[in-house]
């Protein structure tokens, strides 16, 4: 699968340079995007897994799709794989930012080419707990990274395999672990903002537990009706700059600090805290590009 071009490289091709772009993006926009150096490997091996690059005719719900990376691996497969026939697509979250941005990163590729697969993209409003569509609606559901964040994970697998074909595909991806926490942040923070109250692991603080663990997630969605389920570990090492690393993962920790701290100590610190890693970074690892380690679980299952 040849690399997908980002939504911010289209964009920049109206721009004057990629700095100009990324400086005048909403920090929350530009964020979404420095993430999807992590996130999108993850993606693009989860469909490989799926085997969908064996289908003749698809139709296909992302859900929980973020700003539509894996609409964007999916199209590039496609587009490289003659008898692979999209017959729908629908990009689903249920944060109106994240809709935004992929309806702005839909403009962006018909911009350039209006007769891309992007115009059969339906971007939509969907709660994965709540999945607006008829019983087996879908031959392929991908989850990429969004059932972490359910509250409620038993729901979110049942309507997944609810609105899945007989014989159709699911596929999760997790993380296994989350590297940066303790060769990055936390001895940041310890270092730096010593007087600051400590905070749990960002592994640790999604709703739903178990899913860094193969074993639970087989369990999981056994008791949801999938069969053939395999869970697969995926190590792979975007290089990242130092600055925009920093900048998206300190996002989360503000998220994590939000919920964690008390006011008055949110007040006091959170500001600091991308200050903090991004001197931690510098000093441990040098500037320039580098390597940073992930492990991703891979869940792909059937439904029978």
């Amino acid at each position: 699968m040849r690399t997908t071009q980002s939504f911010r490289t289209l964009i920049a091709t109206t721009q004057a340079s990629m700095a100009t772009l990324s400086s005048t993006m909403p920090s929350a926009q530009r964020v979404a995007l420095i993430s999807e150096n992590v996130t999108g490997p993850p993606g693009a091996e989860m469909l490989r897994l799926s085997n969908i690059s064996s289908s003749e005719q698809v139709s296909i719900l992302d859900n929980a799709s973020g700003a539509g990376i894996l609409v964007s691996h999916l199209i590039d497969l496609a587009a490289n794989t003659p008898h692979l026939q999209l017959q729908r697509i629908v990009a689903g979250d249920i944060d109106p930012s994240a809709l935004t941005y992929a309806r702005e990163r839909q403009q962006a590729h018909l911009t350039t080419n209006s007769s891309s697969a992007w115009s059969k993209v339906e971007i939509q409003k969907i709660d994965q707990h709540d999945i607006p569509f008829p019983d087996s609606s879908f031959t392929h559901i991908f989850a990429n990274l969004g059932i972490l964040f359910s509250p409620n994970d038993s729901k979110a697998l049942s309507e997944t395999y609810r609105v899945l074909q007989p014989n159709g595909t699911a596929g999760f991806t997790t993380w296994k672990g989350i590297k940066w926490w303790a060769d990055l942040a936390k001895p940041a923070f310890a270092k730096y903002l010593p007087d600051a109250p400590g905070l749990p692991a960002p592994e640790d603080v999604f709703p739903s537990p178990g899913w860094k663990d193969s074993k639970a997630i087989l369990e999981k969605l056994d008791r949801a009706g999938f069969v053939d389920v395999k869970v697969t570990e995926f190590n792979f090492a975007p290089k990242v700059v130092p600055e925009e690393f920093c900048e998206a993962t300190a996002a989360l920790v503000k998220l994590i600090a939000k919920r964690a701290w008390s006011e008055a100590d949110f007040g006091l610190h959170a500001e600091k805290l991308e200050g903090a890693m991004l001197r931690y970074y510098l000093e441990e690892f040098g500037e320039g590009k580098k390597e940073v380690r992930m492990t991703a679980l891979i869940t792909i299952g059937k439904k029978s």
